[in-house]
């Protein structure tokens, strides 16, 4: 009776943590095309529809800085696919990208990955196939939707990277 009553409490406890961690991932609604449009606008990023082969639709919003001999350089891409499955493959090939590079000795920085997002940062060399200076990299999915972002590794192109974020609702 002890035996089964404790694997009854161990099989209640494991629920538990499993629906809690997939609401983790599930809490995580996608942004539509419109709207990311309207939230990069607002935040004051220049928009543009992009042509991604594998994407249904896809967008590109650039920040440049306010003023006009600013570094400050952010840029975000937004893909939606047909499929969730089609997103998540999107997702894990661009952190895989991204620690290879790290891996190769091309990225001197770190990167992390969750269910949900990835982030990178550190100076690449001139040898990356992702460009060289110092980066901060964040990649978000969420359903169809992916959203891969770069800003230069300065203080302020961090900062426009993570209001627009926080627009979006992918704030920390």
């Amino acid at each position: 009776m002890k035996k089964t009553l404790g694997k009854l409490v161990s099989l209640v406890l494991i629920g538990a943590m499993a629906l809690s961690l997939a609401a983790c991932g599930a809490g995580k609604k996608q942004v539509d095309p419109d709207d990311f449009e309207k939230k990069m606008e607002k935040v004051g990023f220049i928009v543009e529809e992009d042509d991604d082969e594998d994407a249904e639709e896809s967008y590109v919003a650039y920040y440049l800085g306010e003023e006009e001999d600013s570094e400050e350089f952010v840029l975000i891409t937004y893909y939606l696919f047909k499929t969730n499955k089609d997103a998540k493959g999107c997702f894990d090939a661009s952190y895989d990208d991204l620690k290879k590079e790290k891996d190769k000795g091309k990225l001197d920085g770190t990167t992390s990955k969750g269910s949900w997002k990835f982030t990178g940062e550190g100076e690449f060399n001139e040898d990356s196939a992702l460009g060289e200076g110092e980066y901060y990299v964040v990649g978000i999915v969420a359903q169809k939707m992916v959203i891969i972002a770069y800003s230069a590794g300065d203080k302020a192109s961090r900062k426009a990277l993570d209001k627009a974020l926080s627009e979006l609702g992918y704030g920390d």
